[in-house]
């Protein structure tokens, strides 16, 4: 059996499902959830915090840019990206590897998610302007990279919802 990841509101449940995968497969409970597959967790009282934080580092560093100064939108708001008769950008593959991981990040930041779908759009034919606005959705990421998903208690979240 591989890692998995039980949740829940019944603690009873939780605990008997817990027995029945013990018996039945010898795990261990390896306690709270903190790193999964990329994802760091960090659960309070408040809620809980899902980001990629290190990945997202770990990419910032790959493209060189772990000084560069972060940017306050995705995409420059004057910049309307089109198939324009620009200079090809020559690295067709590693622009297309930078948007697949930019896609990546969007699942936990779905504020680039606008930028990264028009990115996307150029994969067969980028440009170096292409690749510039590629580069500036990470430097807007650095103004923040543990931004991520929060997720409310449910109780808490029906409270402020009926209100």
């Amino acid at each position: 059996m591989d890692d998995i990841i039980l949740a829940g509101t019944s603690l009873e449940v939780f605990d008997e499902l817990k027995a029945a995968l013990h018996k039945a497969f010898c795990n261990k409970n390896l306690g709270q959830l903190k790193f999964f597959l990329g994802l760091e967790v960090a659960r309070t009282s408040k809620g809980i915090s899902l980001c990629r934080r290190k990945y997202y580092l770990e990419l910032l560093e790959d493209v060189g840019l772990t000084s560069c100064k972060p940017a306050s939108t995705p995409l420059d708001p004057s910049t309307r990206l089109y198939q324009d008769g620009g200079s090809p950008y020559p690295g067709i593959t590693a622009y297309r590897r930078l948007v697949g991981r930019l896609l990546y990040l969007t699942t936990t930041r779905p504020d680039i998610s606008f930028a990264t779908q028009q990115l996307k759009q150029f994969m067969s034919s980028p440009t170096e302007t292409h690749y510039k606005d590629a580069l500036r959705v990470l430097k807007y990421i650095k103004r923040s990279p543990s931004r991520g998903l929060f997720f409310l208690p449910i109780s808490r979240f029906t409270d402020l919802w009926l209100q």
